[in-house]
């Protein structure tokens, strides 16, 4: 495989990284706030609960207060399962990058010091091609 070849592929698995990356972490700002809302929810419907619970409750409305904790925190359980996941996604997305980016890195280097020393070649004959034409022109 041709270095240039090798240069455009690393260069495009870290854009994959990257774009990646982006993704997951719109996705997991998503997750935090669905998980803030429910949250939120979840205090408010406590609330209501507590200055319900001042007074008597029908075991009937109880029940229904209890289905409403009940959902209300498996919906909550839910995103904050989903908010970890998203988190871990994005750690080792992360890490991903970064060895694309030091892969990538890795074979600029290698493909500067290739250029170095064709330089180096080409001058080197450039300075044993000048040296011939001054001996012939001092020789004549």
């Amino acid at each position: 495989m041709k270095l240039d070849v090798l240069r455009r592929y690393r260069a495009q698995l870290e854009e994959v990284a990257r774009m990646d990356l982006f993704q997951l972490r719109q996705e997991l700002h998503e997750a935090e706030a669905r998980a803030r809302l429910l949250d939120e929810h979840m205090k408010h419907t406590t609330d209501a609960y507590l200055a319900k619970a001042g007074g008597v409750v029908a075991l009937d409305e109880f029940l229904v207060w209890q289905s409403r904790f009940q959902a209300g925190t498996s919906l909550l359980a839910q995103a904050r399962q989903e908010e970890v996941r998203l988190s871990e996604a994005w750690s080792q997305k992360q890490n991903e990058l970064r060895e694309a980016m030091q892969d990538r890195r890795t074979v600029d280097r290698l493909a500067e010091r290739m250029c170095q020393q064709r330089q180096l070649v080409q001058d080197r004959i450039d300075q044993i091609e000048m040296d011939e034409a001054a001996r012939r022109t001092s020789v004549a």
